[in-house]
């Protein structure tokens, strides 16, 4: 499935694209009016996870669709790691030994592909979709968190990013189709210490990702199908994690169709 890629391109802004700003605030959207119709959204209002919209079972886990250490993943995936208040997403990595044969839960939210487990407004990924998150990072090493479709095999997978904690400059972005690409984005800045937009145009001619409203890459197009959105917070295996807890924060997450 997903590995540590050694990059195809590697990208430097000269201008950082971090902010100060809370995650309420706007000034580092994307594009100045919404890049079309917004179809699926989640601004994690309320008290808890709407599990209406998502599953934290995911057929891309080998392990009983909850947890993959073939992927050198160390986490198992559990509720109790997600938790929503005033308007933010919390994914929390412990140290809780959650499940026989696993020292870490941590937590990973889909759309579908769900093993059964789809929930009841299951959304799927379109060519010509714009996905973006609005995060803030998390800083101890070990974590391994992204933003990713999946269609059951991986033939059509695309990591809106990926980001391993150990290094807090770099974003790996990659369309995993053939004919596809990759981009290694080296920040001038530590993009853990403030909150950044991170979105991808999924083709249908091509590929582009955004950090902060800025192209940062551009590979091939995207004609996937039956693709669910998956957000995570991966324990990683290679370089592990030298704390018992460490979170990410989540704004929102969204996806605009043209």
């Amino acid at each position: 499935m997903r590995k540590l890629l050694t990059a195809a391109v590697a990208l430097t802004l000269a201008a950082g694209a971090a902010t100060a700003l809370g995650p309420s605030a706007s000034a580092d959207q994307p594009t100045a009016a919404p890049p079309g119709k917004l179809v699926f959204s989640d601004d994690f209002d309320g008290t808890a996870i709407d599990r209406s919209r998502w599953s934290i079972h995911s057929n891309a886990e080998a392990d009983r669709c909850l947890g993959n250490k073939n992927n050198q993943q160390l986490e198992w995936h559990t509720w109790d790691a997600l938790s929503v208040a005033n308007g933010v997403l919390t994914i929390t990595a412990r140290r809780n030994n959650p499940e026989p044969g696993y020292e870490w839960s941590s937590g990973l939210i889909t759309t579908a592909q769900a093993c059964g487990h789809e929930p009841a407004d299951s959304f799927t990924v379109h060519p010509g979709d714009y996905i973006e998150t609005r995060l803030k990072l998390p800083a101890a090493q070990g974590f391994w968190p992204s933003t990713w479709t999946w269609n059951g095999n991986g033939s059509n997978e695309q990591d809106t990013y990926e980001f391993y904690s150990d290094n807090h400059r770099n974003l790996y972005l990659t369309n995993h189709q053939s004919g596809g690409g990759s981009c290694t984005y080296e920040s001038p800045t530590d993009l853990t210490t403030t909150w950044h937009t991170i979105a991808q145009q999924l083709g249908p001619d091509e590929t582009t990702w955004y950090l902060d409203g800025q192209k940062i890459c551009t590979q091939g197009p995207y004609d996937g199908q039956g693709d669910a959105l998956i957000l995570d917070m991966f324990v990683y295996a290679a370089i592990p994690p030298k704390v018992d807890e460490e979170s990410m924060q989540i704004d929102h997450v969204r996806v605009y169709r043209p």
